[in-house]
């Protein structure tokens, strides 16, 4: 019998609940995407809202309004050095990862203030926050601008989760969506990368949660590897940063040694090549000289190479042409993950969601999904964002956008930009 990817999911997950269409509001007429190689301020122009500089290190935290929304009242902090290009964590000097996610605390203390919610509409809202590491510029649909370290700090108004119908994974006949909203290999990373984390190196304030298909359905919490935190003060901590980066090298070692197991091969192989799979024999023989591995882990990824197949040149030529169906071909050439923070507590007036008493990191490990971010929201554990077809922003919604990351420019401490043409 011929596996295939959808193998891999644990039967509870194809119970999860998941929105198949998130509707983001779009500008009327979106600048032209192409290709950003050289000054940050150059590309981003007049989306470069502000500024801050990070103490003495060269860098700054560039505050970006985004020229594709994920929703009315989001912004995007943005590493800017244009030299050195940061794309993780671990690049990032300690300094300026604190500084980065003080901006993001800020973004949650804007939000908790009750003017910011009644003045936006934002009661009974959802707040979002996170950021993609992927290296790999033809697995990502073809991207070709850097992936330079970014955040995205999201406060999805009430209505856009009122609009919410969760359908049951099984119900998406769409593959390719399917899989974007919950990546085949989402619960074998899990394991894996539980395995590879040496547990007195997770900060005491940290919970590791395990593998649970059944628990993310019932209680709606985002699918991956689940640290709950004491909550969102806990960012300005050099704890948290320790546990970023431990994440972050963690899983880039684990991947590093798998790709050996899965392919005897760990050397750079460039855009639109992939090393060749090793023999399913050999594989099964090359997991057990893993002792870090449990003997569940070792099934699934025994399970995960029945499934993998080579590509030939003809195929990856295709690919080269069809760069939106390079997601779900084309594995085995980069670490990709999504972090995000997750709170089921909604945005309030009567209480901070800086109060929050639940909070999570989730890392989402991404094979073959074809979008960074899923966010959970209005009972569904993963969104698709329509960020193309929804409706285009009024006058209005713009200088109500506009006013929202004003605000929060000026009261985090950014620096206006001078708006230059893209």
């Amino acid at each position: 019998m011929t596996r295939t990817l959808d193998d891999l999911y644990p039967n509870a997950a194809l119970a999860l609940p998941v929105n198949t269409a998130l509707i983001a509001p779009r500008l009327p007429t979106p600048p032209a995407e192409r290709e950003n190689q050289g000054s940050y301020r150059d590309h981003y122009g007049p989306f470069l809202l502000g500024e801050k500089p990070v103490g003495t290190e060269p860098e700054h935290i560039a505050l970006i309004d985004k020229a594709f929304p994920h929703t009315l009242y989001d912004l995007m902090l943005l590493i800017g050095r244009d030299d050195i290009l940061r794309t993780s964590v671990g690049e990032l000097p300690d300094t300026v990862l604190a500084t980065l996610l003080g901006a993001v605390t800020d973004f949650v203390d804007y939000l908790s203030d009750p003017d910011t919610v009644r003045t936006s509409g934002l009661e009974r809202g959802r707040i979002g926050i996170g950021w993609n590491h992927d290296p790999t510029r033809d697995r990502d649909n073809g991207q070709w601008w850097d992936k330079r370290m970014h955040i995205h700090c999201n406060a999805w108004h009430p209505r856009n989760c009122r609009t919410i119908r969760p359908i049951p994974l099984a119900a998406v006949a769409d593959p390719t969506l399917r899989r974007s909203l919950v990546d085949p290999t989402a619960y074998l990373a899990h394991h894996v990368l539980l395995d590879a984390i040496r547990t007195d190196r997770v900060p005491a304030a940290c919970r590791l949660l395990e593998p649970d298909a059944a628990r993310d359905a019932d209680q709606h919490l985002p699918v991956g590897l689940k640290a709950r935190l004491p909550g969102f003060a806990y960012l300005t901590t050099p704890q948290f940063r320790d546990l970023l980066r431990m994440l972050h090298g963690t899983a880039a070692a684990a991947y590093r040694l798998l790709r050996a197991v899965l392919t005897d091969d760990q050397s750079p192989t460039g855009p639109w090549h992939r090393p060749a799979l090793r023999p399913t024999a050999d594989v099964e023989a090359a997991l057990t000289t893993q002792p870090w591995l449990t003997a569940e882990s070792r099934t699934l990824l025994l399970r995960l190479r029945t499934v993998l197949r080579d590509l030939p040149e003809r195929q990856m030529q295709l690919l080269r042409r069809r760069s939106d169906l390079a997601n779900r071909c084309l594995t085995l050439d980069g670490l990709s993950y999504n972090l995000s923070l997750f709170t089921p507590d909604q945005i309030s007036t009567r209480r901070p969601i800086s109060a929050t008493g639940e909070l999570y990191l989730v890392m989402q490990v991404k094979t073959v999904s074809s979008i960074g971010s899923s966010p959970a929201l209005g009972g569904a554990v993963a969104s698709v964002a329509d960020r193309t077809h929804g409706p285009a922003m009024t006058s209005g919604d713009r200088s109500m956008r506009h006013a929202f990351q004003t605000a929060y420019a000026t009261a985090a401490g950014f620096t206006a930009t001078s708006r230059r043409p893209a």
